[in-house]
C-alpha cells in the first residue's frame, strides 16, 4: 500500500514537472485591413488576393515558428469614413497585431488615424497607394513602395527620351486623382517643364478642342477616370505622348479605351508579375495559380510584397504577439531584396522604396515588359 502511495505521489509530481516545463504554443498572428473589395477598380481585389495568397502558403507550411496568420478584412468600398469604421471595429474586436494599408490615399489616412488613437499604436504596413506621408504619420506607418513623386519623376525622365515640349497635366477621375495630379505639377514645376495646361479633364476637352495642344499629356486617376481623357486626347492630337500612374489598371484601360490605350506608359511600382527572372516572380506566379488560380497582376505583386515583409517580421517577435512587438520587429527588419525592388523599413527608407518602371500598353492590352 505504502509503495502504491508513493509511485501515485511520482506520477503526480512527475506530470507537474512536465507540464511546467512543456512550451506553451504562442497565439496566432492577427493581421487586419480595411480595403476596397466591392468598389470600380480592381485594385484593391488584387493586392488583397497578392497577400493573402501568401499568408495561405505560409500557413500551409505549418506557419511562423508553429504560429498561424489569420488575415482579416472589412470592406470599405473606397470610402474614408468606412475605412476608419472599420479599423476601429478590427482593433476593438478582432485584437489585430498589425494593419495592411488600404486601398487609396484617403482611406489610408483614416486608417492612421483610427490606428494612432489606441495605446501601444498599431502600425500599419505597406498600401497600394504612393501618397506621401508627414513625419507624424510615419510613426506608425512603413510604405512598401514608391510614392506617387517618385512615379512622376520617372515619368517625366521616359518622356525627355521623346518630346522636350510643353506638357499638360489633366486631373482625370478617380480616388487618388487628386494626389497624383499634385504630384505631376510638383513634379514639373520643379526641373522647369513648360506646362502648357493644368487642370480637370472637363477643361482640357473643352480648351484642347479650339487652342493648340501639348505634345505630351499626363494623366491622373485610375482606369474609368483615365479612359475617356484618352479617348479625347487622340481624337483632336492623335501623336501626343499619354502618360498615367500606377493607379491605373491597364487592363481595364484597354478594356474602356480600346486603341486610345495603346502605346500609353504606365508607371509601375513593382517589377514585371508575369516574368519569372528573380526568385520571388517565380514563386509568386507558382502561388497565385495553387492557392487563386488566377493570372499575377502588379497589385497581386504588390500584396505579396508587403505579406512576405510582414511575414519576415513576425519571425522576429518572440511569446504572444502584441501590437508593440510586431511594431518593434518592423523597425529592426533588415531590407528585403526582392530583385531590382529593395524594401526597407528602416528610417529614413525613401531610398529603399524608389523602385519604379515605366512601361507602355501595347496595340493588343498588354504590358510591354
Amino acid at each position: 500500500m505504502f509503495g502504491l502511495r508513493n509511485a501515485s505521489v511520482f506520477v503526480i509530481a512527475a506530470t507537474f514537472v512536465l507540464a511546467w516545463h512543456s512550451p506553451v504554443a504562442a497565439r496566432d498572428f492577427v493581421v487586419g485591413q480595411s480595403v476596397d473589395l466591392s468598389g470600380l477598380s480592381n485594385v484593391g481585389k488584387d493586392f488583397s488576393n497578392g497577400a493573402r495568397t501568401y499568408f495561405d502558403s505560409v500557413n500551409a507550411r505549418g506557419g511562423v515558428q508553429g504560429r498561424k496568420i489569420s488575415f482579416v478584412q472589412l470592406d470599405d468600398s473606397g470610402r474614408a469614413a468606412e475605412a476608419r469604421a472599420n479599423t476601429q471595429k478590427l482593433l476593438r474586436e478582432n485584437g489585430v497585431d498589425v494593419m495592411l494599408g488600404s486601398t487609396t490615399a484617403e482611406s489610408l489616412l483614416a486608417v492612421l488615424a483610427a490606428a494612432a488613437a489606441v495605446t501601444p499604436r498599431v502600425a500599419v504596413l505597406g498600401a497600394p497607394t504612393g501618397i506621401e506621408l508627414d513625419a507624424a504619420m510615419l510613426g506608425a506607418a512603413f510604405p512598401t513602395r514608391a510614392s506617387y513623386r517618385e512615379e512622376a519623376r520617372a515619368l517625366l525622365d521616359s518622356l525627355r527620351m521623346f518630346h522636350d515640349g510643353p506638357i499638360a497635366i489633366v486631373q482625370g477621375e478617380g480616388p487618388d486623382a487628386p494626389v497624383t495630379h499634385a504630384a505631376s505639377r510638383a513634379e514639373a514645376l520643379a526641373r522647369g517643364a513648360s506646362i502648357a495646361f493644368d487642370g480637370s479633364a472637363a477643361q482640357w476637352q473643352a480648351r484642347s478642342t479650339r487652342e493648340a495642344k501639348a505634345g505630351a499629356v499626363v494623366i491622373s486617376g485610375d482606369a474609368l477616370g483615365v479612359a475617356p481623357v484618352a479617348q479625347h486626347t487622340r481624337r483632336v492630337s492623335p501623336q501626343s505622348w499619354l502618360l498615367s500612374f500606377s493607379t491605373v489598371d491597364y487592363r481595364n484601360l484597354f478594356e474602356l479605351a480600346g486603341a486610345a490605350a495603346s502605346g500609353m506608359f504606365i508607371a509601375q511600382v513593382v517589377p514585371p508579375p508575369g516574368k519569372t527572372i528573380h526568385a520571388f516572380q517565380r514563386e509568386h506566379r507558382a502561388l497565385m495559380k495553387q492557392f487563386r488560380d488566377e493570372p499575377p497582376s502588379q497589385h497581386t505583386l504588390e500584396g505579396y510584397v508587403a505579406a512576405r515583409v510582414l511575414t519576415a517580421a513576425f519571425a522576429q517577435v518572440e511569446g504572444d504577439p502584441t501590437p508593440a512587438k510586431v511594431a518593434r520587429a518592423l523597425r529592426a527588419l533588415p531590407a528585403t531584396e526582392f530583385g531590382p525592388l529593395r524594401v526597407s523599413l528602416q528610417r529614413p527608407s525613401s531610398v529603399g522604396r524608389a523602385y519604379v518602371d515605366v512601361t507602355a500598353i501595347s496595340s493588343k492590352g498588354a504590358l510591354l515588359e
